[in-house]
């Protein structure tokens, strides 16, 4: 194996997610983080002001945050992603506190909702990949004291998630059906970005 190319083609991730974080971590590829640096919503309200599809807003906002990265580390191959809630054509921003939560929880309870993810990863002030994914998500019909319970055995991290759900943890609970990609639900689609890496990278796996 040669060390050398591993080292230079080290990959970043571009992402203050600790979500994922921990799903490229998992899969034992070396990599490090660098967090961009961008007004993300101004961005996403001047997008969405321009009529754009939420497919193309979280794919602009994809590359944004890896150029972002990039420009500062171009030998190295920086991969950002960008995901997206949308229910009744209306856009899921991350909940400010566990009273945002539960209305949050209560407008997704007994529909399905779309998640919209994109990837993009640069090198040398190039982009050598760009990836979109759409899964829909189904959650139950829940009751309030549902809620509540839900709310209080999840606590505050909760916030971190834009569904305020965490699939990965204790969304079980409340979701009923999920049809697509599940690591597209925790914002990065990583078997599509793994199968890019051993066709162009090999030697990084």
């Amino acid at each position: 194996m040669n060390k050398k190319r591993i080292t230079n083609n080290k990959i970043i991730l571009a992402s203050k997610s600790e979500s994922r974080k921990r799903i490229l971590k998992n899969t034992k590829i070396p990599f490090r983080v660098v967090a961009p640096k961008i007004k993300e919503g101004e961005y996403k309200n001047k997008f969405k002001k321009k009529g754009l599809s939420y497919k193309n807003i979280t794919k602009k906002l994809a590359e944004i945050k890896c150029r972002d990265v990039s420009k500062k580390h171009p030998k190295n191959i920086v991969v950002a992603c960008d995901t997206m809630i949308e229910l009744n054509n209306k856009i899921f921003n991350k909940a400010k506190n566990l009273k945002e939560a539960k209305n949050k929880i209560k407008k997704l309870s007994g529909k399905g909702h779309n998640i919209y993810s994109s990837v993009c990863v640069i090198k040398n002030n190039k982009i050598i990949w760009s990836f979109g994914k759409n899964t829909k998500v189904w959650i139950r019909s829940l009751k309030n004291e549902d809620v509540d319970s839900y709310l209080s055995k999840s606590g505050s991290q909760i916030l971190k998630s834009v569904g305020c759900y965490q699939a990965e943890k204790m969304g079980p609970l409340i979701i009923s059906k999920i049809s697509g990609d599940f690591y597209n639900v925790l914002g990065f689609p990583v078997l599509d970005f793994i199968k890019f890496i051993k066709k162009t990278e090999p030697d990084i796996l």
